[in-house]
């Protein structure tokens, strides 16, 4: 997939499964909370199965079943607020071009669960049209950068964009003032899919 998209086609629903390195990489350096845990675009339960020692839920805004969770139709983007504050963590990888509204109603929608979500480190510039840098100014994020540029495809390619996970720490987090962090580097058998 290109950064610039060229000569690439979009996966249908914006669906790019998450590599299992990039999951252990942030349970590596962050401790996730609690003991119900939400995958709100749970695709095909990639994050799901790189920990599957916590009791998940998942929904996605795609049709989709699993075996070992219970998953429902929802758009992450609409989840009401009564729902999302069952969680204690939530860990996603939005759909690029649904990024946004999705962050923004995950940390509102649960403010004292933890938030993690893997994304694009482009994502803190720019957004000014959409209001994304204004939110990011009062909802700052820990900023966890992968060092090595995971693959998306079956082919292990990757693209021209680096990644990192976004963390919002619920109740304990610093309104304003997140933090960077650039996570320990992935050895190429383990990145291999």
């Amino acid at each position: 997939m290109s950064a610039t998209n060229r000569g690439a086609e979009r996966n249908r629903d914006d669906f790019y499964p998450t590599p299992k390195w990039c999951v252990d990489r942030l349970v590596e350096e962050v401790a996730l909370p609690g003991s119900r845990w939400l995958e709100p675009c749970i695709g095909d339960g990639a994050i799901v199965r790189a920990l599957p020692n916590e009791a998940w839920s998942g929904c996605d805004i795609r049709e989709v079943t699993n075996d070992t969770v219970p998953v429902f139709q929802a758009d992450a983007a609409t989840l009401s607020d009564d729902f999302l504050r069952r969680f204690d963590t939530i860990v996603t990888n939005p759909p690029f071009l649904l990024f946004f509204p999705i962050m923004r109603r995950l940390v509102e929608g649960a403010p004292r669960a933890d938030v993690a979500l893997l994304g694009r480190l482009n994502l803190l510039g720019s957004g000014v049209r959409d209001g994304r840098s204004a939110w990011l100014r009062s909802h700052m994020p820990d900023v966890y950068v992968l060092p090595n540029r995971p693959s998306f495809t079956t082919d292990g390619g990757t693209d021209a964009t680096e990644y990192a996970w976004f963390h919002w720490a619920g109740y304990r987090h610093r309104n304003g003032a997140g933090s960077v962090k650039i996570l320990a580097e992935t050895p190429k058998g383990e990145r291999n899919p």
